[in-house]
């Protein structure tokens, strides 16, 4: 029997449109040099780039992540610049999804989150996601110093939150950290478009 749900952030709860702040950085920067550490796959979760996986483990911190892209800009680009470009994929929590969230929290579902993200971007979240407040618990890779598909993120929630694997829902995606939560026992939903959403209000609603 489910009795928790255990949700992804970025392209699950939280729609993203990645090629903005990639065109957001390449404008800030003076056509000759590029910025090489924010890749589309990297912004995807497909760590190959070395920046925004330390940043989203917490190993370097804010200022040497905007430091690092200011380096690659323009002679004048500002560091609220930089940030703008980097938020400007976030593009916030559809109506539909909130509705869905408030359900399940009134149905007596466990709400978790486990989401490979940073700093800035928690920031952000925290400030236009309050709907994310209901939550029973967040786990975000920048504060436990983990990122997905780590199996130790898995066994972090599991313990930390007290909830038993078999009876969470466990929704991402990406495959591999489906596949890491199959092997720590969730039961996995590969969230490949917002179809997701029915899915769960079907089963659980």
């Amino acid at each position: 029997m489910i009795r928790n749900l255990l949700f992804d952030l970025g392209g699950v709860l939280i729609d993203l449109d990645v090629q903005r702040s990639l065109n957001a950085m390449h404008a800030l920067t003076d056509g000759q040099h590029a910025v090489t550490q924010v890749t589309a796959d990297g912004l995807l979760g497909g760590h190959d780039s070395e920046l925004i996986n330390l940043y989203q483990t917490g190993d370097i911190t804010t200022d040497e992540f905007v430091g690092t892209i200011l380096r690659s800009c323009k002679k004048g680009t500002t560091r609220a610049e930089v940030e703008a470009a980097w938020f400007a994929m976030l593009l916030g929590i559809k109506d539909e999804k909130k509705q869905l969230l408030k359900q399940l929290k009134d149905k007596g579902y466990g709400i978790y989150v486990l989401s490979n993200i940073n700093e800035l971007h928690v920031d952000w979240t925290m400030e236009h996601c309050p709907e994310l407040k209901m939550a029973d618990g967040l786990f975000f890779s920048n504060e436990m110093h983990l990122s997905k598909p780590d199996p130790r993120c898995y066994s972090h929630v599991i313990e930390a939150a007290g909830i038993r694997a078999e009876e969470t829902l466990y929704i991402d995606d990406l495959m591999p950290n489906i596949k890491a939560g199959q092997e720590a026992g969730f039961v996995c939903l590969h969230a490949t478009d917002d179809s997701w959403t029915e899915k769960v209000a079907k089963e659980l609603l």
